[in-house]
């Protein structure tokens, strides 16, 4: 079997994992009364945040407003808990023998959002819905 692409399906699998591990944790974290938010700088003088799940913005502003300070006030219990403070399984499939760099480059590669599920699809030989899922 072609090593690369071993790499590439085991490299879908773990992140597929990874990826329900972190569901299961949010999942946790919001049955003890958490809001997961997402966001903080948009830009050299503006902020905003949003509920990680739906995408609304919590909070927003600039260099005028304390970015802190306006979530204390909508947050007095400290309930809200930005997603990159939620722990992550890392990603790191078992190597079936190639170059660790190559490796690498082939996790950017899916990673990537300019490629396809569809190439991906093909090139692994599962189907498109299977790699979305993955990714």
């Amino acid at each position: 079997m072609d090593l690369v692409k071993e790499y590439v399906r085991r490299y879908l699998v773990v992140q597929r994992e990874a990826e329900r591990d972190l569901a299961d944790a949010i999942g946790k974290l919001e049955a003890d009364g958490h809001r997961i938010i997402d966001g903080g700088q948009t830009g050299p003088a503006t902020w905003q945040y949003t509920d990680w799940h739906t995408g609304e913005i919590i909070a927003s502003g600039d260099d005028r407003t304390s970015d802190d300070e306006v979530l204390a006030a909508l947050d007095p219990d400290g309930a809200f808990l930005h997603i990159d403070n939620v722990v992550r399984r890392p990603v790191e499939p078992d190597n079936p023998g190639i170059p660790p760099s190559l490796a690498r480059a082939l996790e950017d590669w899916v990673d990537l959002l300019s490629t396809p599920d569809e190439e991906i699809a093909r090139y692994v030989g599962w189907t498109v819905q299977d790699v979305a899922a993955a990714r």
